[in-house]
């Protein structure tokens, strides 16, 4: 059961990242499908870094020669590829959403993870970065397993680079899973506020900003 707040999501990116840090997400109010919202639940979906599983069928996807992994390269088009409609005919992926996340971009809390097959934009998604929690909000693919590659090395990546926690939001029930598990809301909250500090980087030409306290 989710619980709603009172706001709406807009386009105001420390509207946004107040929220984010406060442990919300945004999402659709039901769950799954119209209004979106800033929402809770009960447990949230993490991915901890130390319990990475790909299996041998995944491997193979994952580490597939064919796609290259960057990061930040194409963070407006991985959003707007994220929010279009015509992938599965919703998603909460919203305007007023995608002009928050373009200007966090710009702010450094905001980051893309893309892959590539033959020099063009295969699959990826985008999160958010607070202090040394990253989350996954969404994925999307135009080559088959481009969302695989991506998001399976983005989990080797941010492990590298010392985060401590993937925020995944739900876990889903898609083929993109590679050892998401449910957290109590409360320890997510509680994990969230000891690492808000925290300042590893997604690459070294983009050290993390200190949140505006």
């Amino acid at each position: 059961m989710l619980s709603q707040s009172s706001a709406p999501v807009t386009a105001d990116p420390l509207d946004y990242l107040w929220h984010s840090a406060s442990g919300e997400m945004a999402f659709w109010l039901n769950g799954h499908d119209g209004p979106v919202g800033w929402v809770r639940a009960p447990h949230r979906g993490v991915q901890h870094l130390d319990k990475i599983q790909f299996s041998k069928k995944q491997h193979r996807f994952v580490f597939a020669e064919k796609f290259e992994v960057r990061y930040n390269q194409a963070f407006e088009q991985v959003v707007r590829a994220c929010a279009d409609l015509h992938r599965e005919g919703k998603t909460f992926v919203t305007e007023p959403m995608v002009q928050a996340l373009l200007a966090l971009h710009k702010m450094g809390f905001a980051h893309s993870f893309e892959s590539y097959c033959d020099g063009q934009l295969a699959g990826g998604g985008f999160g958010i970065q607070l202090g040394s929690v990253i989350s996954a909000d969404s994925l999307f693919y135009r080559v088959s397993n481009g969302s695989k590659a991506a998001f399976g090395r983005f989990l080797l990546h941010v492990r590298e680079r010392h985060f401590s926690l993937v925020d995944v939001n739900v876990v889903g029930d898609h083929t993109v899973n590679f050892g998401e598990e449910w957290m109590p809301q409360w320890q997510f909250e509680q994990h969230l506020r000891n690492h808000l500090k925290d300042t590893p980087s997604i690459s070294d030409d983009r050290p993390a900003p200190p949140l505006p306290w």
